[in-house]
């Protein structure tokens, strides 16, 4: 396996990780969006459940009596305002969260855009490199040609051609 799959491969591995980590990321959001939506419901049916028996309970002790009446109207009112404000503040929480959840999915898609480009980049050095490398090599292949011409051309010299007679004739004798 050569450097360049290597590099790749681990590039590969980190892509993996992150996404498994974006994954995790978003599955763990949506279970506390879920938490805060249920949530948001038990309450609700809290308050409207105790507003409700409260107002029986009030109309069956004070009917006739205009004072308490009117006392406890506010007090529903009071009641109605306090599911608004706990209402509205809800939404609001979900909003930060949404928002949240947008913000990490964009800055999430840039990384990955980042890592992308950093990858095309890796590839085109890759490439540069080869190309070197294989001119480089054609080039030492190029001097090994010429340094063998060079000495098939000496050893047709008349001086090396008399001495390689002259050790021929040596070595028969």
């Amino acid at each position: 396996m050569s450097l360049k799959d290597k590099i790749i491969f681990g590039l590969m591995i980190i892509l993996v990780a992150g996404g498994g980590y974006i994954q995790y990321s978003y599955t763990e959001s949506v279970k506390r969006m879920e938490v805060l939506e249920s949530e948001q419901l038990i309450h609700v049916d809290n308050v409207n459940q105790e507003f409700q028996s409260g107002l029986k309970t009030l109309d069956l002790q004070f009917i006739g009596r205009g004072k308490h009446v009117n006392n406890n109207r506010l007090g529903i009112e009071a009641n109605a305002q306090l599911i608004d404000d706990v209402t509205d503040s809800l939404a609001s929480l979900i909003d930060e969260v949404k928002f949240q959840l947008q913000e990490f999915d964009r800055v999430t898609k840039k990384r990955f855009v980042d890592v992308d480009g950093s990858i095309d980049d890796l590839g085109d050095e890759f490439s540069i490199q080869k190309r070197r490398n294989d001119r480089d090599h054609k080039d030492i292949d190029d001097d090994v040609k010429d340094v063998k011409n060079r000495l098939d051309e000496l050893d047709l010299l008349p001086i090396i051609v008399k001495d390689k007679a002259k050790l021929a004739e040596d070595q028969n004798k």
